[in-house]
């Protein structure tokens, strides 16, 4: 049985995945399938995770890919520190919320959580800094590094799995544990505050604050692809590994910051798309216009299992061994 791992990067824009920025993405990339024009069906969480996991725009908890592999006889799991991602928990079996743990900053987070708008980590960024007790408190969610261990531990014992792996790093908002700045603890919060008001619309960021929103946002990035190198290493061969992300992140492009307000532009909704593993034939590049709605089929595709879901297309034909159109070629043509 094929084990298969979803990695899904939040907020990542597709202009950040790049051999300086993300080397061990693209070497993944390299040694598989990489779509350069993968779109996301939204700007937000809540509403990018059903074509993900359902192939649909809305969720459903009876048909979705981990009740179909669940019922298949895979073990399901998810491993996340987004509490966004309880509401698609319908379908896995073992779910592994990283944050859970007994903190006292999570009751200021849940209530952040439920007076949030449509960008609720956003939203509970200010609510949060007033129970902050360190540097790493300050954080929401757990870094790459931590949620990689937990995967990677959770990997070593299991078999015959569906595992999805939830890393926010690139989320606002943007702390990276080193950056190219040089700016202090206090300066980072303190600017985040300023793109968390920005994006209600309450205060207009200067350019230099844009662009070390946008600078601390790269350094996130970075270090999140150190960190996850090793899940990366982790990952048998034949193994089905899926890299994705559910939205961008925009920074002033369009006049707003963050992924407020649903927006179709490309900052938000142009995503990386990864496929490695399972027969999928190494190097290759695909151009071909794609939707995170075809994830899921291509997945049961390449698993052999005969099974219609949701919306999607399946795109296994333009990324298995056999022969695929001409859309499909390797970067040495």
């Amino acid at each position: 049985m094929t084990n298969v791992v979803f990695v899904i990067l939040d907020a990542l824009r597709y202009d950040h995945a790049t051999r300086e920025g993300t080397p061990n993405l693209m070497a993944v990339a390299d040694d598989g399938a990489f779509f350069t024009h993968a779109f996301s069906c939204n700007s937000s969480t809540n509403l990018s995770m059903p074509c993900i996991l359902s192939s649909a725009k809305k969720h459903d908890p009876e048909r979705n890919i981990a009740k179909v592999l669940g019922d298949k006889n895979y073990r399901t799991a998810i491993i996340h520190s987004n509490p966004l991602m309880r509401a698609f928990y319908p379908g896995f079996e073992v779910t592994i919320d990283i944050k859970s743990s007994p903190l006292k900053l999570r009751k200021g987070w849940k209530k952040a959580m439920r007076r949030a708008l449509p960008a609720p980590v956003i939203s509970g960024l200010k609510k949060i800094r007033a129970e902050i007790y360190d540097d790493e408190r300050y954080l929401p969610y757990a870094r790459a590094g931590e949620t990689a261990e937990h995967a990677l531990d959770w990997m070593g014992q299991n078999q015959g799995y569906f595992l999805w792996i939830h890393v926010m790093d690139p989320h606002i908002p943007y702390y990276p544990k080193e950056n190219s700045l040089g700016m202090t603890p206090k300066e980072m919060m303190e600017l985040n505050d300023k793109i968390v008001e920005a994006a209600h619309g309450n205060y207009r960021p200067t350019e230099e604050e844009v662009e070390a929103a946008r600078t601390l946002y790269g350094d996130e990035v970075r270090e999140m692809d150190a960190d996850l190198g090793r899940l990366y290493d982790g990952v048998g061969p034949d193994d089905l590994l899926v890299v994705t992300s559910d939205h961008g992140e925009e920074f002033n492009e369009y006049g707003q910051f963050s992924h407020q307000g649903n927006k179709i532009i490309p900052q938000l909704i142009h995503v990386p798309l990864i496929f490695h593993g399972c027969g999928v034939r190494r190097n290759t590049v695909i151009d071909d216009y794609v939707s995170s709605l075809d994830i899921a089929p291509t997945v049961l595709d390449a698993l052999g299992i005969g099974e219609k879901l949701g919306l999607g297309r399946s795109l296994w034909a333009l990324i298995s061994p056999r022969p695929g159109p001409e859309a499909a070629k390797t970067p040495d043509g």
